[in-house]
């Protein structure tokens, strides 16, 4: 399969199941689905949210992103950040993460975004390899308390 054989769309409810099966993909572990619904419902409530999908030929949900935007004081506007983007690991490799962080970078583009951030972790050098290539640069730190 290559790019062209692959559709990106803005996320439906009914995408959920399919994006459960995504995150507990990329965690590697079974992930409580009722906590992750109630979390992507809350997605729908924000008032600055992207979500995106990529299908393959059969319809079948193979990718997702998920993108929050905020008004902060230190940047005088909007900064969106990619929350979730998940390719499943029987696609990647082919251009679909790209695919995705575009279409979400049009549409952030279009509302004036001072920045468009993302944040790894430091063990998915995979990850970090694949967001320096679509032209994100590691300008920040990132220190997390865990609870």
């Amino acid at each position: 399969m290559n790019e062209s054989q692959v559709k990106i769309r803005p996320c439906v409810r009914t995408d959920f199941d399919a994006i459960h099966r995504l995150i507990q993909e990329l965690e590697n572990k079974e992930m409580n689905q009722e906590i992750l619904l109630s979390i992507f419902n809350e997605y729908w409530a924000k008032q600055w949210i992207f979500l995106y999908v990529a299908e393959s030929e059969n319809s079948e949900v193979i990718g997702f992103i998920s993108c929050l935007g905020q008004n902060l004081m230190h940047h005088e506007g909007l900064v969106f950040e990619i929350e979730e983007l998940i390719v499943s690991q029987d696609f990647q490799g082919m251009g679909i993460g790209h695919l995705l962080v575009q279409a979400v970078q049009n549409e952030v583009e279009k509302l004036g975004a001072k920045s468009f951030e993302v944040t790894t972790n430091k063990r998915r050098t995979d990850a970090q390899r694949f967001y320096k290539s679509v032209g994100f640069t590691n300008s920040h730190e990132k220190f997390t308390q865990y609870f």
